[in-house]
């Protein structure tokens, strides 16, 4: 056991902490949302789903049609009226991209479709924001999937499973201007492209995916290339294991970051970053559990996974269950930030990994990181039902640490009563503050930090007592924001003697 002193009350949320756990309703979908994107207040999801309904309802009862594609308002979490079907002539439509251009006015989408309302394209399309339309000046036949997408005011670079585009070859990459004219960039990938994301400066675009080489250079999974032709600037042969894809990528001012799943014994499911002066690695997290989507949110890197073991970072051992949300600074990625926010996998006959999109959207001076996914429920709120979209904010942190339990008191040989109780768990703070109340009235305080894996057992000795008197002790626990649980069920002890 670890005892602990009197001390001061915690501090806020897990520095440098900005969103709280406390999940906000939000409309659901039938299906799964591969792809989130944001402009103007108002969240874009992709991905394979037919129908959307409220927060609570159940599936089958209160939906709306949305054909893999809706527009949702980021204050309030319900659809706008922007709701476009994305459709094929065989086989599934889905939406695995977006994107939105910088001065915010058009939103870009790929995946596998043909039609959007009924307007004929091909794996990509152009939207307009302000009316909800397609935009038919914008044309690019891509035969095959289109699954990552990055757009700057010129270009629009795209990543897939196609080998060629408007009929000439183009490997698995490309880029067309905002007309949808091909441009030169043609970077030669064996296998499929993931990701795709442009340099600030704009000279240079890092690719993610499956592939092996990239033109013609051993550079597993990952590349940087010249903006313009697509020729090699960086390439990284044995940097990434042959059982490991990027299959996402994000950046901050600084440095761009991977996020990776991997296959077999020894896999990298984890995250790294590397610095755009350098394009030299950074640091890299060995989490397992293939993560699928990153973001950067004001010094935070947070991930969509379905972690299970952290252990070679010092962090959480291999557990059945799985963590599909974490947090960790874009500094060091341990330890990992006290954020557990959580979902479920999701139902049988998806691949069963939970959330997969994450985007952050601004909305009345409030910001709101969202997460889209395959998941079904929120096992961090009760696992109460909850598909496919759920959300966050930067808002005041309202959610209590659980109650301190079981609270246990006994008599000590040499004089005095010691308390000892499980550490609370908070999902967004891991430093707390406990209160020891003995007989009703406030008694000590002590400081102590928890996780999901580790909830030490925490200790206090009363040497203030007097023989042959019943003493009552209860405890309760607060967050760095203010919130405090009920108070324990009290636990007594009857001190040997004749009272005073």
């Amino acid at each position: 056991m670890v005892g602990f002193s009197s001390a001061g009350p915690a501090g806020a949320l897990t520095a440098p902490l900005g969103m709280t756990a406390d999940d906000l309703p939000t409309w659901q979908v039938n299906g799964v949302v591969w792809a989130l994107a944001q402009a103007n207040g108002v969240v874009f999801a992709g991905g394979t789903f037919s129908s959307v309904r409220p927060p609570g309802a159940a599936a089958g009862t209160s939906e709306q049609p949305a054909l893999n594609f809706q527009a949702f308002d980021a204050a309030s979490g319900a659809p706008t009226s922007c709701r476009l079907s994305f459709t094929v002539g065989s086989g599934a439509a889905t939406v695995r991209a977006l994107a939105v251009s910088p001065d915010k006015s058009t939103l870009y989408a790929g995946g596998t479709f043909g039609k959007v309302n009924g307007t004929p394209v091909s794996s990509l399309a152009a939207i307009d924001i302000a009316t909800c339309t397609v935009k038919t000046d914008f044309k690019v036949a891509v035969p095959a999937r289109v699954r990552g997408i990055a757009v700057t005011a010129d270009t629009v670079y795209f990543a897939g499973d196609f080998t060629s585009v408007d009929g000439q070859t183009r490997r698995h990459f490309a880029a067309v201007d905002t007309t949808g004219a091909l441009k030169p960039f043609a970077p030669d990938a064996d296998d499929a492209g993931k990701a795709v994301l442009p340099t600030p400066d704009g000279s240079k675009v890092v690719l993610g995916g499956d592939f092996n080489t990239v033109n013609g250079a051993d550079s597993h999974a990952l590349a940087v290339v010249s903006a313009t032709t697509g020729a090699n600037v960086r390439t990284y042969p044995g940097f990434i294991p042959p059982t490991s894809t990027v299959q996402t990528l994000t950046a901050d001012a600084t440095s761009f970051y991977t996020g990776n799943e991997g296959t077999g014994h020894g896999v990298f499911d984890g995250r790294i970053a590397v610095a755009f002066s350098t394009l030299d690695q950074r640091w890299r997290d060995t989490c397992l559990g293939a993560t699928q989507a990153v973001l950067v949110y004001k010094g935070v890197l947070y991930s969509a996974s379905h972690a299970h073991d952290c252990s070679s970072m010092g962090q959480f051992p291999q557990m059945d269950a799985r963590q599909h949300l974490l947090a960790e600074s874009v500094d060091n990625p341990s330890p990992l930030l006290g954020w557990f926010p959580d979902t479920d996998d999701g139902p049988a006959g998806t691949e069963q990994i939970g959330p997969r999109a994450l985007t952050t959207a601004s909305a009345g001076g409030t910001d709101y990181l969202w997460v889209g996914g395959e998941f079904t429920r929120i096992a961090s709120d009760g696992n109460r039902p909850q598909q496919g979209l759920i959300r966050f904010a930067n808002t005041p942190d309202v959610g209590a640490p659980s109650v301190p339990q079981p609270v246990h008191a006994r008599l000590l040989l040499g004089g005095g009563i010691r308390l000892g109780w499980r550490a609370s768990l908070d999902l967004d703070d891991s430093a707390l503050t406990y209160t020891i109340y003995r007989n009703g009235a406030k008694f000590a305080t002590v400081n102590a930090s928890s996780t999901f894996w580790i909830r030490p057992t925490l200790v206090l000795t009363d040497s203030k007592i007097k023989p042959g008197t019943t003493y009552h002790y209860q405890v309760a626990v607060t967050d760095g924001a203010g919130n405090t649980s009920a108070r324990s069920a009290a636990t007594t002890v009857t001190t040997h003697g004749t009272a005073p």
